[in-house]
């Protein structure tokens, strides 16, 4: 008994050794795991935006592009991000929707614009996408649900499958609810350092919910993300959190008609 004893407590030591050892090597460090990781992600994201381009009418700068990147740069500043780091574009569709892409790509739907009554409104939706990009909930869903080894078919031949694939997932369905929720949160925190009214955010989710019920066969941004209304009460609940702030202007009430002209225009 003894013996057998000693031979256990001799494996255990052993194993635990070797964790140990490997426990203190930095793996991705070592590897370059996190660049490779980084150049994938750009990678399939341009790859996506290329089919994009081809199949659907793009808005050029001066057809509401220029517009739409004041909103993002605002947004960049609230949440302390380089706003050369994320890459906005305005998509004709009369969708109701926008969504993140590999590669901080975020997509914008004319018809979203055109659904929403002011432009603090479409803050809190493209501030709620940005949230998903910077917590990476984008590549974490996509690996998660193909697999690195599909994903990587993207980069060395642009599968043109998987692309498909790829805009249907993430342009139809929504994260975990978690990862909602956190997001939901990084857009509030910062609409909120932007000096933006997040009362448009939690608007919007409950405007756009009484749309969803009225015409439930078009596909919508809120399609995707269910609980809408119990979501913009929890909104509510984080900005009166955040205490009160002074709101100030994110474009110009020109700027903001020019959009709505350029997302009505685009076809």
């Amino acid at each position: 008994m003894g013996k057998i004893t000693l031979q256990i407590l001799v494996v255990v030591g052993i194993f635990l050794g070797i964790w140990f050892v490997f426990s203190q090597i930095d793996f991705v460090k070592m590897l370059h795991l996190n660049k490779i990781s980084k150049r994938m992600e750009d990678k399939i994201g341009e790859v996506i935006m290329e089919t994009i381009e081809k199949t659907n009418k793009i808005g050029k700068r001066d057809e509401g592009g220029e517009i739409l990147d004041k909103i993002k740069e605002r947004l960049c500043e609230g949440a302390a991000i380089n706003k050369r780091d994320i890459h906005v574009h305005l998509v004709e569709s009369s969708e109701i929707n926008a969504f993140a892409l590999p590669g901080n790509h975020l997509v914008v739907y004319t018809g979203l614009i055109k659904r929403c009554d002011s432009v603090s409104e479409l803050c809190g939706v493209m501030a709620h996408e940005i949230g998903h990009l910077q917590l990476k909930h984008v590549m974490k869903r996509l690996a998660g649900k193909m697999g690195i080894t599909v994903l990587a078919s993207v980069v060395t031949n642009g599968n043109s499958e998987v692309v498909g694939n790829i805009i249907e997932l993430l342009s139809s369905s929504a994260f975990e609810r978690k990862q909602e929720a956190e997001a939901d949160a990084f857009a509030v925190d910062c609409l909120h350092r932007a000096h933006i009214n997040q009362e448009g955010f939690s608007n919007f989710m409950l405007k756009i919910a009484e749309i969803h019920s009225a015409v439930p066969e078009v596909m919508e941004w809120i399609s995707s993300h269910p609980d809408s209304r119990k979501r913009a009460e929890e909104i509510r609940t984080l900005a009166s959190k955040k205490g009160a702030t002074k709101h100030t202007e994110v474009i110009s009430e020109a700027d903001w008609q020019e959009l709505k002209d350029a997302a009505a225009n685009l076809n």
